[in-house]
């Protein structure tokens, strides 16, 4: 009986933080620039410096792999936070705006590179991270004609989850989370989808070892095994946040070609360093605009210790 009142009091706790969201995304969708940006930098605040919610990591991961001293990494950390829950609460308006207000906050750079890499027929894997407003591209993307399917992960909270579900899949954004099986990869690129993965955080022992920010971290191989063997280009793109205001840049890169590498072991990692060396390029150059609070350098190479 008590586990059975333990399972309701949690399944209503979901309840309560799925509808706290929708309230929010709906607010937010209304709000102008700056009531967005104040508050998010409130919740930031609370995450930083009440909670102290991954504070020390952040701080320790900034200095170690962009090498600040202290004073520095404590600075630019504060932005991390605040940047990171402004970009939060403006991707959560995502699930209350209209198409057209989706296409005015977003002007695109490198379009042509994505249309050149689409043009082969084999599909795209689009690789990005979690940099920026990641939320507001597919259904863009979409928007553009495109087919699009995402590879996401699950939120614990399964409230929350069916909620985001229905704001990803808006404009005919296709998702699925890391369990979707290689045939319904194929079959998706065979006709002409975009294929969408994060490819920035720990892989853990099944990951490729790989330089980032000067040391190497375990990262998904599944782009380089997809793109080796369908023929399928590798796009990597993100979008930059408009500050002060709208309009956000998307940006995107040149294709890189799966036939320029060897479908060999070496092959996989020298096309996954090629992605993950653009990642970083657009980290370097807004660092704060990064989820440092991740443990990206968790899994480490036998015999290296662990990133704390």
């Amino acid at each position: 009986m008590a586990m059975k009142e333990q399972g309701g009091l949690v399944e209503w706790l979901h309840q309560v933080e799925v509808a706290w969201l929708d309230r929010l995304a709906r607010a937010a969708a209304a709000w102008d620039a700056g009531r967005r940006r104040r508050v998010g930098r409130l919740v930031a605040w609370l995450a930083r410096d009440v909670l102290r919610v991954r504070w020390r990591h952040t701080v320790e991961a900034l200095q170690r792999h962009l090498g600040l001293d202290a004073a520095a990494a404590m600075a630019l950390g504060r932005r991390v936070y605040d940047t990171f829950f402004e970009n939060a609460v403006e991707q959560a308006s995502l699930a209350y705006l209209t198409g057209e207000e989706l296409d005015a906050r977003i002007r695109a750079t490198g379009l042509e590179h994505l249309q050149r890499a689409h043009a082969r027929g084999c599909g795209v894997i689009i690789v990005s991270g979690h940099y920026g407003l990641w939320e507001l591209v597919p259904p863009w993307l979409c928007r553009r004609r495109f087919n699009m399917t995402v590879v996401v992960r699950r939120q614990n909270n399964r409230a929350v989850d069916a909620w985001m579900e229905k704001m990803r899949r808006r404009d005919g954004v296709e998702t699925t989370d890391s369990g979707y099986s290689l045939r319904e990869i194929l079959r998706a690129l065979r006709q002409g989808h975009l294929l969408g993965l994060m490819s920035d955080q720990d892989a853990g022992t099944r990951g490729i070892f790989v330089r980032f920010f000067g040391e190497e971290a375990s990262t998904v191989v599944g782009p380089a095994t997809i793109a080796l063997k369908t023929g399928a280009p590798v796009v990597c793109l993100v979008l930059h946040p408009g500050r002060p205001q709208p309009p956000h840049h998307l940006e995107i890169a040149p294709p890189i070609f799966p036939e320029e590498f060897p479908d060999t072991e070496a092959g996989r990692q020298a096309l996954t360093q090629a992605f993950t060396n653009r990642l970083e390029a657009w980290i370097r150059a807004r660092p704060e605009q990064w989820f440092w609070l991740h443990r990206r350098w968790k899994t480490r190479p036998a015999g290296k210790a662990s990133d704390s």
